[in-house]
């Protein structure tokens, strides 16, 4: 397993490092510049911003001073719109919020997502099989940005229960409605992958077997079915897990809840350059990350990827 660990480890450094100079190539190569304004600058002003800045370098310079303040010091720079703030301090600031709700969201989906499916699959064709079918289907075609104001136009407006907006760390009421809109749709997802994984393994020759022994139902399902079907629900929650902790631009907006997917987006439209790409080289450090514990478990389940 070390042997394994240490394999994916080393492609995904060169990984890591290629996506970063990538990130900063793409940047240099769009239309504009971080100054510039409807009405442009003075060209002693412009050029005293470069310098200061370091952007009248040229470009190799540039890219090897960035990658090696994220290396040495995991510093993304100064941010070109707030002056007396870094990227890291921006980041720090909103990253916190999306950590908390998107993983609440996530352990939301994936035991509510389980559940249904495993449910579905051991009483296959019934009643309690088609309402979980049913309720999966109805959230799938409930997008975070369509359960969003559909959550705070009831609880909010109509039954006035929960708060419309705003986070609060030490007020769980903050965290409900933001948690409900950004794991419905990947619940509904985890409930399809593991029922139909469910039901391909129920029909396997071991399953048979042990239900021929006499070992209790429930017993077959824990020991014997279970871990063989999370095999394909694994390999999706690694980008899900990033996707709700970085990718929730949508509950940020509907819900002012301070995230980074808001930073994000007032970045593009300030064109504030270094947040831009700290908010990108942090969602794909995380993508690799969570690929590389996927990979782990995937191992741990099945012997035979370790080998």
């Amino acid at each position: 397993m070390f042997a394994y660990v240490m394999r994916r480890l080393a492609v995904a450094i060169p990984t890591l490092l290629l996506l970063i100079v990538f990130s900063f190539l793409l940047m240099h190569l769009a239309p504009g510049g971080p100054f510039s304004q409807e009405r442009e600058l003075p060209a002693q002003v412009l050029a005293n911003l470069n310098e200061k800045y370091g952007l009248d370098q040229p470009l190799w310079r540039q890219i090897i001073s960035y990658v090696w303040g994220i290396i040495a010091h995991f510093d993304f720079g100064p941010s070109f719109v707030y002056p007396d703030r870094t990227v890291n301090q921006l980041i720090a600031a909103g990253f916190p919020v999306t950590l908390t709700y998107g993983t609440l969201a996530f352990v939301a989906a994936v035991v509510t997502g389980v559940a249904l499916g495993v449910v579905a699959a051991i009483w296959h064709n019934s009643w309690v099989d088609y309402l979980a079918v049913g309720i999966s289907i109805g959230a799938q075609v409930l997008p975070n940005f369509v359960m969003a104001p559909i959550l705070v136009l009831v609880f909010t407006l109509w039954y006035r229960m929960l708060p419309g907006g705003g986070w609060s760390f030490n007020d769980p009421s903050f965290w409900v409605m933001p948690v409900i809109a950004l794991s419905t749709s990947y619940m509904a997802s985890i409930a399809r992958i593991t029922r139909s994984s469910m039901l391909e393994v129920l029909g396997s020759n071991h399953i048979r077997t042990a239900r021929a022994k006499g070992m209790p139902e429930h017993r077959v399902i824990i020991r014997h079915a279970l871990k063989p079907a999370m095999l394909p629900v694994i390999s999706y929650l690694g980008p899900v897990f990033v996707s709700m902790i970085t990718g929730s631009v949508v509950i940020d907006i509907y819900f002012s809840t301070g995230g980074i997917g808001k930073a994000f987006v007032d970045s593009a439209l300030n064109r504030d350059y270094a947040v831009m790409m700290g908010v990108t080289i942090l969602v794909g450090a995380l993508t690799i990350l969570f690929n590389l514990v996927v990979d782990i478990l995937y191992a741990w389940i099945d012997p035979k990827i370790r080998y």
